[in-house]
């Protein structure tokens, strides 16, 4: 009789390991899954911009474009975590699989909150910035406007007023693993701002960068 038991215990034990083995499995295609299609999403914003930034008056809508039936407002560059995200106009579920989206507000008024799930190559590594990093938002016209990261918070899953409080020039927040909270990155504008004329810096910074991917 004992050794039925142990023969139970040790074919419960495997299984356990056999589906702990497919969630991972299915956790790291989802992560690449969505790194690739906001690669490729990119790419195309990227092709959208004008070889010089055009427009010097920041007001009104933010232009956007149009990539595959989807809009985006223009790219997120973080250099200290190696990412350059393209930006949806409006989250939604199905959105959010693709890239990082807008929450709220605009760059040309000082308040854009942008959201994403932690896959690793959307927001997933938000926790690992620190203060005083870098962070380069560029609009469809190729201006790219300069922040630093001043605070790092975590707020409840629907906290949304705390989300949209204070008087910050830019916000990234994500899912905590399990969802049950959201990491907020609060950011100040450093008032350096991509000339009207010149070569968008953001066009030099993803001919370096992984996430475009070049073919012969």
């Amino acid at each position: 009789m004992k050794r039925i038991s142990g023969y139970i215990y040790i074919a419960i034990g495997a299984l356990l390991i056999i589906i702990a083995a497919v969630i991972v499995k299915n956790n790291f295609d989802e992560n690449a899954r969505a790194g690739a299609a906001s690669d490729e999403m990119l790419e195309e914003v990227i092709q959208q911009m004008p070889e010089v930034a055009i427009g010097t008056h920041f007001k009104g809508a933010m232009p956007i474009a149009d990539v595959d039936g989807r809009s985006f407002i223009g790219t997120v560059q973080i250099p200290s975590l190696g990412l350059i995200l393209p930006i949806q106009d409006q989250w939604s579920k199905d959105n959010a699989k693709v890239a990082i989206c807008r929450y709220s507000g605009s760059v040309y008024d000082n308040d854009l909150i942008v959201c994403g799930h932690n896959y690793v190559e959307h927001f997933g590594r938000l926790p690992e910035l620190e203060i005083g990093a870098e962070v380069i938002v560029t609009d469809m016209n190729g201006v790219s406007f300069y922040y630093e990261v001043s605070n790092i918070e975590t707020l409840g899953a629907y906290d949304s007023e705390k989300m949209e409080a204070g008087q910050w020039d830019f916000t990234m927040f994500t899912c905590t693993v399990g969802g049950s909270n959201r990491v907020t990155v609060r950011c100040e504008a450093t008032g350096e701002v991509t000339q009207e004329g010149t070569t968008p810096d953001i066009l030099k910074a993803v001919e370096e960068s992984k996430h475009i991917r070049k073919t012969n």
